[in-house]
């Protein structure tokens, strides 16, 4: 019994260390950032029928990128990368009807489809990193105040959240 425990216990250690073999100290994303340490940011195509959020997007994504830590914001010439990122549709859903008039939305859930391609710059004919990664971000909006109020009123969280998960991507390693 006492061979079996020390046996077990054994099998345990190695099974545990085994796992952490192949982890590498560093920072988060380094391993898929070292192509690029700046990118530039190209204002981004708006092809939903979600109006005014080329300004706020680009700038938003701007920041984000800039907030990482890891990759900074540059002009094209001297930048590592380029971003492109695309707004592609916009899904608007009935999230919760008004009590006054079920056929009439109170609550909306918005799902934004963006795509992200981030390509080479160093001087020669571009290289693709990624090509149209999807993101997908959701935002509920309260219409009581109208839907369009509304959805003008959501604009800038919803760019922030976007922005956020463009960033984020751009750091993934996986």
């Amino acid at each position: 019994m006492r061979r079996f425990r020390q046996s077990f216990i054994l099998l345990g250690i190695l099974a545990i260390f085994s796992g952490c073999a192949s982890y590498e100290l560093g920072q988060p994303g380094s391993a898929g950032t070292d192509a690029y340490k700046s990118v530039y940011v190209n204002p981004i195509r708006n092809e939903s029928t979600f109006p005014m959020l080329k300004a706020s997007l680009t700038s938003s994504i701007r920041k984000a990128i800039a907030d990482t830590g890891y990759l900074a914001v540059d002009t094209l010439a001297n930048a590592d990368a380029v971003l492109e990122t695309r707004v592609v549709s916009v899904q608007r859903e009935i999230a919760a009807v008004s009590s006054i008039d079920v056929g009439r939305g109170r609550k909306y859930e918005l799902e934004f489809e963006t795509l992200c391609s981030l390509y080479t710059n160093n001087g020669g004919p571009r290289q693709a990193l990624f090509v149209d990664r999807l993101i997908v971000v959701k935002q509920d909006i309260f219409s009581d105040s109208g839907q369009v109020n509304a959805e003008h009123q959501a604009g800038p969280e919803i760019a922030r959240n976007i922005a956020q998960r463009v960033a984020e991507s751009l750091l993934d390693t996986w």
